[in-house]
């Protein structure tokens, strides 16, 4: 028997600080005798790891349900241009197989839920057989980027079942949540023999005694690197002189009980202070303190000292500290944009031709259209209706907080043309809107491939974009933002396009009005990218049914819009799904619905502050201040934006200290003030994100700044989470790895309510 040591915890934050490979921030400005600290403590820090023995030989099977005698439990199918049927008869997996697909994954059986460890000697085996002669591949791979081999071979399967064994050494460094795939579409095998994959006949996959074994783990490479995070918290940024300045502390020993705040470069001591004492905070797995600081305003740089020796990260006291940072998050979405030339002038390393500007298929029909433009939504190239509505409200929110933050020099195309940047942007994506619309009124709830890219550039992705139905939630989203954007922009100096947006929100009006019944979207079964559903609209139909009513002032809009909202089951939601939130601010700053209908005003309000006030609770039994309690949901970020920016429109209504103080804790949060201790936003503080699920960040390995990565899941939604995250409190479900997506994407509605918080903070 061999036993090896498998590190736990290793090297300090500062190895992560110094590397260079990812965005701007501190790494490019390390020093030698920066590096030279590092590398000492991280030597110090691996010295002392504590180690655990892990005894790797006797696992046995890696593979779980290897002999499929538990059924199909733990394999899944893929495909991707390719049809087939799988389940299991006499204790064998049987595939069935109609259509291979153009690709070599076009069929693809997989399994996650086991680790490559670095060093360790293994050997894959398993038994296969066919109806007819056909090469396969079958592939120990990293599950994300490109999706590289650590080990594969082609097999050719003939009528006669035959053992396939294989030895390989893991090579690179450790994966702990790779896949296992036998892809069952168009391999190379087959392009170099002249086979077509149109020609492939139908046939039947047989597979069994799947295995994956420990051969030799005494080379073992103990090479996972894990963020020892600073136990003092800070928003990484900095602080505005006359902000609120609240550090978190985590378990600190009991008799670290003081704090100072010192000069970065010269030590001296500028504030001293009381920690208050510890709470329990089981999100977080953690106790922890504050230590207020707020009466320090002068400017400078500085860290925060405990008693007992520990050290924040630096950060900066002054004015516009977010200079930087805002210009980085508001230009990432002139970096998504779509179906247009990124030119290296404006875009830098993230330049690149036209993309998606082919015409789109619309589903199930021949009929093309013209729907290029608009902005990426995410790590993907798709374009989603209901999303680039939330995007725009929060774009135009911020435009009417603080127009003079974003002026007419924001680096984009338009700069320079006497128009607001904020209302350029907008518009972009609202020409792409606008060509989603059927001339029926109805709109599509999405242009995509039918499947997601692989990990490529935009210019890249070449397959036949579709346009998904029409469906009822992207219809009422779609004729709410255009009656908003319509007043906007007719008020602000562009009537021709504000009444063009507006007539188009009239017949996305009338058509949805037809069609309240109808089901919430669905993907049809041959699409398989981002679906954005939702099943109860009542919200979108109330947001469509006020800014409608705002933008004309016809009395009309308001008898559907008081059915909808009878309707809506809560209130203050300002995300793609309960946006009822923006439908409440609209309505609390009209004057004319005050005096139309003074009582479904006071009801609105008195639900609008519900909702915020009860955050405000939340928030204020959160250690980190912000509005959470026992779990983290896909795209957290989100939420903790979305919460700091209610706040602040609550302020706009009705004037209240609390509700800026805790918009800012919320802004600190995504700043570093929060359990895993990273700033959120790319490029900026000292510890952030270096490769978030970011397709052209991947492909050029380098990350582009300015972008909110989705931050703790819990849920465990994605097989590198599931592998990783499984003891990991709920606040700290978080991991700077491309593989993470449903913790380390990013979104252009994640950064709209960042934009507008950062604008609401500039004034």
């Amino acid at each position: 028997m061999r036993r090896f040591k498998r590190l736990t915890s290793l090297l300090l934050a500062s190895v992560m600080v110094l590397s260079l490979a990812g965005c701007g921030g501190k790494g490019e400005e390390a020093t030698t005798e920066m590096v030279t600290e590092a590398t000492e403590a991280a030597t110090e820090a691996t010295e002392e790891a504590t180690t655990e023995e892990v005894d790797l030989e006797a696992m046995g099977n890696l593979i779980q349900n290897g002999d499929f005698a538990g059924g199909n439990s733990k394999w899944s199918v893929y495909t991707n241009g390719g049809i087939c049927t799988s389940n299991v008869k006499n204790e064998e997996l049987q595939v069935d197989i109609a259509k291979i697909g153009g690709v070599e994954h076009g069929v693809q059986i997989y399994q996650d839920g086991f680790a490559l460890d670095n060093g360790v000697k293994y050997r894959f085996e398993f038994d296969v057989r066919c109806t007819m002669e056909r090469d396969f591949d079958w592939r120990l791979q990293i599950n994300g980027g490109d999706y590289h081999a650590y080990a594969s071979q082609t097999i050719t399967a003939t009528t006669e079942m035959q053992h396939v064994s294989y030895e390989f050494e893991m090579t690179e460094a450790s994966d702990p949540a790779p896949r296992l795939c036998f892809n069952m579409g168009y391999v190379d095998a087959m392009e170099e023999a002249g086979l077509s994959f149109v020609d492939m006949e139908e046939h039947t996959v047989w597979i069994d005694n799947v295995s994956l074994e420990v051969v030799d783990a005494s080379g073992i490479v103990n090479d996972k690197v894990e963020v020892d995070v600073p136990k003092v918290k800070v928003n990484q940024v900095g602080y505005e002189t006359e902000a609120d300045k609240i550090a978190v502390f985590s378990d600190l020993a009991e008799d670290d009980t003081t704090f100072t705040v010192v000069d970065a470069k010269s030590g001296d001591v500028a504030f001293e202070g009381d920690i208050t004492t510890p709470v329990e905070n089981a999100s977080a797995g953690e106790k922890n303190s504050k230590g207020d600081f707020s009466g320090l305003t002068k400017a400078g740089t500085y860290k925060v000292v405990t008693g007992g020796g520990e050290e924040s990260y630096e950060f900066t006291i002054g004015g516009d500290v977010y200079a930087k940072s805002y210009n980085s998050v508001v230009k990432m979405l002139y970096l998504q944009r779509c179906g247009c030339e990124l030119t290296e002038d404006l875009a830098g390393d993230f330049a690149h031709p036209v993309c998606h500007n082919t015409e789109a298929v619309v589903y199930g029909t021949d009929t093309k259209v013209d729907v290029s433009g608009g902005w990426h939504d995410a790590g993907d190239y798709g374009r989603y209706v209901v999303p680039a509505a939330k995007t725009i409200a929060d774009l135009l929110l911020a435009f009417e907080e603080n127009p003079e933050a974003f002026g007419d020099n924001c680096g984009i195309p338009e700069s320079g043309n006497g128009i607001n940047d904020a209302l350029d942007e907008a518009r972009y994506e609202l020409e792409w809107m606008l060509k989603m619309q059927d001339p029926t009124g109805g709109v599509y709830h999405k242009v995509t491939c039918d499947v997601f890219p692989e990990t490529v550039m935009p210019q890249d992705e070449v397959e036949e974009l579709i346009c998904a139905p029409i469906s009822k939630t992207a219809t009422a989203s779609f004729a709410a933002i255009m009656a908003y954007a319509g007043r906007i922009y007719s008020e602000n100096g562009d009537a021709e396009f504000g009444n063009k947006c507006i007539e188009a929100a009239k017949k996305a009006w009338t058509f949805a009005l037809g069609n309240k019944k109808a089901k919430g979207y669905r993907n049809p079964s041959d699409i398989v990218t981002g679906e954005y559903p939702d099943t109860n609209s009542n919200d979108e139909y109330f947001w469509a049914g006020i800014e409608l009513y705002k933008a004309t002032g016809d009395t009309s809009y308001l008898a559907e819009t008081k059915e909808a909202y009878a309707k809506v089951k809560s209130f203050g939601g300002f995300g793609w799904a309960n946006i009822s939130g923006y439908a409440e601010y609209a309505a609390l700053t009209s004057d004319k619905l005050s005096s139309d209908d003074a009582a479904f005003y006071s009801e609105i309000e008195k639900n609008f502050f519900g909702a915020v006030d009860a955050a405000l609770v939340t928030s204020k039994a959160n250690p980190y201040m912000i509005n959470k309690e026992d779990s983290y949901e896909w795209g957290s970020n989100l939420s903790i934006a979305n919460t700091g920016m209610m706040f602040y429109l609550a302020n706009n209504l009705k004037s209240n200290e609390e509700y800026i103080a805790y918009a800012n804790a919320h802004l600190n949060y995504l700043y570093g003030v929060n359990a895993t201790g990273y700033c959120f936003v790319t490029g900026v503080g000292t510890l952030y994100p270096e490769h978030p699920h970011h397709r052209p960040s991947e492909v050029l390995e380098k990350c582009m700044p300015g972008m909110l990565v989705g931050g703790p899941n819990s849920g465990l939604e994605d097989p590198y989470a599931k592998a990783v995250f499984v003891d990991y409190p709920a606040a700290k479900c978080y991991e700077d790895n491309a593989q993470a997506y449903s913790a380390n994407e990013i979104t252009i509605y994640w950064n709209s309510p960042l934009i507008y918080l950062l604008t609401a903070t500039r004034k």
